[in-house]
């Protein structure tokens, strides 16, 4: 019979990149046992990264020499992984060092930038990469969404505490979140935004469960205080004040989620719900071409439906709310068909 797959993740310490590197784990660990180690690698050394790149992709002997001088923090055992996983190009050399080092697979999540695919077991990402020469990635495993870092059963228990204290009510999350990705909100949207959540309050008797973010600011944050019903609101977690995540017990609570569009890792985390997704974007909204695609092939896949603050008045929640949780695309069942042969051809070493 054999063991356990002995698993090591390579963290950054970037919480965007821990969370998806936790959360690929999460669907590994569901379709394999495993024994899985986090070790945080720090590249201290950045303008290393152009000799680290083409070293690697020759494949010279001493490239090993040259990321570890790069590094702090590598991991070293007697007890060598079978897999290696890590996310965000920070991480990427030393996947690629340890993964030649000890003989293993690995699997990155990101952007390449500059490195060669074939470095890599799987690369997985959002949308399809392509080479130098327009030419699709064999190796390339794309994503329906990022897989969420999150438990599940301790998340359902908490939701339905939530939802016991509003029994007559429909409960909505919203995640905000701020400037960024071509993304500008003004203080007229702001103030769009709290009269949306009011009216659709009152209309459909749905109280709020309101998260705000790091790019938010203290200028949102007053705004929506002092503009939203307080009757309207749930729970209320402003970042500026208080920066604990409470976005998957939320996700899981809610009947439908309002997400703003600037994030996509944000957005995937509310897609990881199983609620109707709405994304929400600002009157200035010019997102880079790749962003806009991703976005609107989640929109074709019937993931989430788009619509701009102004919008959200005229909304049709009640419709929304009507929909089936079941009519959406169930992530786990396209993410785990795309992951089972990738594990299946990993056999522990000895």
């Amino acid at each position: 019979m054999n063991r356990s797959l002995r698993v090591w993740v390579l963290s950054d310490g970037l919480p965007g990149h821990v969370n998806q590197a936790r959360g690929l784990i999460r669907r590994i660990a569901g379709l394999r046992d495993i024994e899985h180690q986090e070790h945080k690698v720090q590249l201290r050394w950045r303008l290393l990264r152009p000799l680290m790149r083409w070293a690697l992709n020759q494949r010279k002997s001493w490239a090993a020499m040259v990321v570890r001088s790069a590094y702090v923090g590598l991991p070293s055992s007697v007890e060598p992984p079978d897999l290696i996983v890590s996310a965000g190009g920070n991480t990427s050399f030393a996947n690629v060092m340890l993964a030649r080092q000890f003989g293993v697979n690995n699997f990155f999540m990101g952007s390449l930038r500059g490195l060669d695919a074939g470095l890599f077991t799987t690369v997985f990402s959002l949308q399809p990469l392509t080479s130098r020469h327009d030419k699709k990635i064999a190796n390339n495993t794309v994503m329906p969404i990022l897989p969420p870092d999150s438990d599940p059963s301790e998340s359902t228990a908490e939701a339905q505490k939530l939802r016991s204290r509003f029994p007559q009510s429909r409960m909505g999350a919203v995640l905000v979140g701020g400037d960024g990705s071509g993304y500008r909100f003004t203080n007229a949207d702001w103030q769009a935004l709290a009269a949306a959540m009011n009216a659709l309050s009152q209309q459909h008797r749905v109280v709020w469960l309101l998260t705000t973010s790091r790019r938010s600011g203290v200028n949102a944050e007053a705004l929506l205080k002092r503009l939203l019903e307080p009757e309207s609101i749930a729970e209320a977690v402003w970042y500026q004040q208080d920066s604990r995540n409470r976005n998957s017990v939320f996700l899981h609570a809610a009947d439908v989620v309002l997400c703003s569009e600037d994030s996509m890792s944000m957005l995937h985390e509310a897609l990881a719900a199983d609620a109707p997704v709405l994304s929400f974007a600002p009157l200035e909204a010019r997102p880079p071409e790749r962003y806009r695609e991703k976005i609107q092939q989640l929109t074709d896949q019937g993931y989430v439906q788009r619509c701009s603050i102004a919008e959200l008045n005229s909304l049709d929640l009640g419709a929304v709310l009507s929909q089936s949780r079941n009519k959406r695309p169930d992530w786990r069942v396209t993410f785990d068909a795309l992951l089972q042969p990738l594990l299946d051809a990993i056999t522990p070493t000895q």
